[in-house]
């Protein structure tokens, strides 16, 4: 007798629940989808204003030395630039590992082969530069094609990943990357430093101004 009083008590007690709100639901998916997505992107801001440094360094460097207005060698200024290069890959190394902890599941395999592609995606222009550096004899020649090689894949894969994490400022810098490239060959050896040292740096200052301003906006507008 007590058992049936307590079951229907209970059933009271389920039946005095309001009804699930379904687009309140929906909103608490969202919101979980907006902080996921921020979690994986981190801030953007400073790895792109780290490459924007990188480039206006690294190319301003070598378009001095081509140029005659900084007193270093050729051969010095590509040292410094691949110095450069290599200094801003492992600081984008840690940001992107410290900003990554925690996160699990499917967001680690995307993450995981996303980075897997720009690793075989570089060493696939290593051999093609070795390569080029065999069968082309002009050194400016040499650095059009494989910065030329080096832009496309950043190009594709900054567009690549803008798709994949559902970034727009991501998907347009990559675009703009490849219109870079574009111009810089057109430009030719003579020319193709002062395109990637004015406009490629230049698209990554923009980014990183465009990047800060929607970080800004705070979870709304994520």
């Amino acid at each position: 007798m007590n058992s049936a009083k307590k079951a229907t008590e209970s059933s009271r007690q389920f039946d005095d629940e309001p009804p699930l709100d379904l687009n309140e639901a929906l909103g608490v998916v969202a919101e979980a989808e907006k902080r996921a997505r921020r979690e994986l992107r981190g801030n953007g801001a400073w790895v792109y204003l780290l490459w924007a440094l990188t480039w206006f360094l690294g190319f301003g460097t070598l378009h001095g030395s081509r140029n005659g207005w900084i007193p270093v060698e050729p051969s010095t200024a590509l040292v410094l630039f691949g110095l450069l290069v290599a200094a801003g890959v492992g600081a984008t190394i840690v940001i992107f590992g410290r900003q990554s902890r925690g996160i699990r599941g499917h967001s680690t395999f995307i993450g995981g082969f996303y980075a897997l592609a720009w690793i075989l995606g570089f060493a696939v222009m290593g051999v093609l530069s070795s390569a080029i550096g065999v069968a082309v004899e002009g050194f400016w020649l040499r650095g059009m094609l494989i910065n030329g090689i080096a832009i496309l894949i950043v190009g594709l894969l900054y567009i690549t990943g803008g798709t994949t994490f559902n970034d727009v400022v991501q998907v347009v810098m990559g675009v703009w990357f490849l219109v870079v490239d574009i111009a810089s060959i057109i430009a030719g050896p003579e020319h193709f430093l002062t395109v990637f040292f004015i406009f490629g740096s230049g698209g990554f200052f923009v980014g990183a101004a465009v990047q800060a301003l929607r970080q800004r906006r705070g979870p709304v507008n994520a």
